[in-house]
């Protein structure tokens, strides 16, 4: 069999289909771009091209590689048992609008900065009406326009795919277009095939 490699970071292990780093399919050699076309962003999940400088068009890599190295080290978190799943009542999620000011604030941690979920719901995609997150993810075009939706309901952090054409994941597990799921603190949120975040519980009470 042919070796396999990756269009963006070059020959990968035998045994996958998939680059563990940026999750694009993997070609045979012979397919493979010229591996002289430039170096690739290094953190997990990226694989854009640097430019002459040696930075990424979506993030400034002062200290960002490092921290991504200390990211990519993390064990996988264990799946809890008890995740409830399915539709909120009458198909629509509950959002925070009307929750009770001790609601529960969660931090997304994304490789370009960090998203806080608080009363206010909030929608991840690249249309230009979501402003500043829809900046931060211009370059990934496998993220949708509208790709995902979170919200705190009661305390917790519900998450929900918009219909996306490349998925939404929690902890690696493709979610159902248009069903809540919700989040627990260490999970890691994936938008389509590159854009990863961790989540964490910041404060409020249980």
């Amino acid at each position: 069999m042919a070796a396999l490699t990756c269009p963006n970071h070059g020959p990968q292990p035998a045994g996958g289909a998939f680059c563990p780093i940026c999750m694009e399919f993997l070609v045979p050699e012979s397919a493979a771009p010229d591996p002289g076309v430039g170096q690739v962003c290094p953190v997990p999940g990226c694989g854009n091209q640097l430019d002459a400088d040696g930075r990424c068009p979506v993030h400034d890599l002062g200290g960002m590689a490092t921290e991504a190295g200390t990211w990519a080290g993390e064990p996988p978190p264990r799946l809890p048992t008890d995740r409830p799943a399915g539709p909120g009542p009458g198909g629509a999620p509950a959002t925070t609008r009307d929750a009770p000011p001790d609601t529960t604030a969660y931090r997304l941690e994304f490789p370009f900065g960090p998203v806080g979920v608080g009363r206010a719901e909030v929608r991840l995609g690249r249309a230009d009406d979501l402003g500043d997150i829809a900046a931060r993810l211009a370059a990934h075009h496998n993220v949708s326009r509208q790709h995902a939706l979170l919200w705190v309901e009661h305390g917790e952090l519900y998450v929900q795919d918009l219909g996306s054409t490349n998925g939404t994941y929690v902890n690696d597990r493709r979610l159902d277009p248009h069903t809540r799921q919700r989040l627990f603190d260490g999970d890691e949120l994936r938008l389509a095939g590159t854009v990863r975040a961790r989540v964490r519980r910041t404060g409020g009470n249980r």
